[in-house]
């Protein structure tokens, strides 16, 4: 597994090691943070089957969610989904991604089909543990979530970013650079882009460069989300230690997490001990899945999967080394009833 740099995982890995350095400064940064009510199983439609698989592998999974809120005052998107899994047996931290516009099936109260990413438009955080775990039988309580405001403002706090911009994305860039500074409160309009190839953007150029989705498909931009998180984590581990803690503390207001306290501090002492510089990723579905797309409640693209079951089972042996793992009867009702609504993939 190739090594992954992630602002996801910058922004957890600062939190362990402060929370590894003591309740007290614990206790400054947890009260940055946003902080929400813990999630019983029962809340998130968590099995019993996976209770037990939980507490026998001694791993612990955390969803986190990158939110785009577009300055309209909803919930927003969880464009970014992501789920860290820490075993904690083997000292090993690992990450699975999860394709924002996946057509799946969102549990109650929308009891619909729908895209990934509008879980948290229609439930926030709660309802989008809920949807992971009811379509890919997992067994998660915990959550942090960003908003994606927090990626301009650490950009232009580490003042700004190295990033190789294609001729063809120029256009679409400079769209979103002037929606976002119109949308803005700040008197200073970031300039448009004026030509391609390596340059120094500005948080907001480089937000608008990451929100195109007008060029390539969605995967091509979680590639482009993967490069700028990329030159950031380049640029932000060259930080002194005190700029380090100077930017963690502008960060945390962006940050929601139903992660108590003193999870942190026994978490965070264990995963010390793991190489964080490793994180073993996998991407759900892979780029090459055989798939088609589709049209539904006037969103598009939906992306149908060839087969959930084997999404499932690929996230099962990924996170778990469960390579016998065989779907619950939910996965398996929800796939029939996908494919008898929109089709099989041809």
């Amino acid at each position: 597994m190739r090594k992954i740099k992630w602002i996801i995982t910058s922004i957890i890995s600062l939190i362990i090691l402060l929370i590894g350095s003591g309740f007290v400064i614990t206790h400054h940064y947890y009260s940055q943070m946003v902080t929400t009510e813990r999630l019983e199983q029962s809340d998130v439609g968590v099995s019993n089957e996976l209770v037990e698989k939980e507490e026998e592998s001694n791993i612990v999974n955390i969803a986190v969610l990158g939110i785009d809120r577009d300055g309209d005052g909803s919930n927003g998107r969880s464009d970014a989904i992501k789920v860290i899994s820490l075993d904690m047996n083997n000292k090993k931290m690992k990450m699975t991604s999860f394709q924002r516009d996946t057509l799946i099936y969102i549990p109650e109260p929308e009891n619909d089909f729908d895209k990934l990413n509008h879980a948290y438009w229609y439930g926030g955080a709660p309802l989008t543990l809920k949807t992971l775990n009811y379509n890919f039988d997992l067994d998660i309580t915990r959550y942090v979530a960003f908003n994606f405001d927090a990626i301009e403002y650490i950009i232009d706090t580490i003042d700004g970013i190295e990033l190789d911009v294609h001729e063809n994305e120029l256009k679409v860039t400079n769209d979103y650079i002037k929606g976002l500074n119109s949308a803005s409160s700040n008197d200073v309009d970031a300039p448009y882009l004026t030509k391609g190839g390596l340059q120094k953007l500005s948080g907001r150029q480089a937000m608008a460069y990451m929100r195109n989705r007008y060029v390539g498909d969605d995967f091509d931009r979680m590639n482009r989300q993967n490069k700028v998180m990329e030159a950031m984590i380049d640029k932000v581990m060259n930080q002194s230690y005190t700029e380090l803690l100077g930017l963690l503390d502008a960060c945390l207001p962006y940050v929601e997490t139903n992660l108590t306290m003193n999870e942190m501090i026994n978490f965070g002492t264990k995963v010390l001990t793991f190489d964080l510089k490793n994180i073993e990723q996998t991407q759900i579905p892979a780029s090459d899945n055989k798939n088609k797309t589709i049209s539904y409640k006037g969103y598009s693209p939906l992306y149908v999967m060839n087969s959930y079951q084997d999404l499932v089972r690929d996230v099962h042996a990924f996170i778990y080394n469960d390579t016998e793992y065989q779907p619950s009867q939910t996965v398996i009702e929800t796939e029939a009833a996908i494919y008898e609504t929109f089709g099989r993939v041809e």
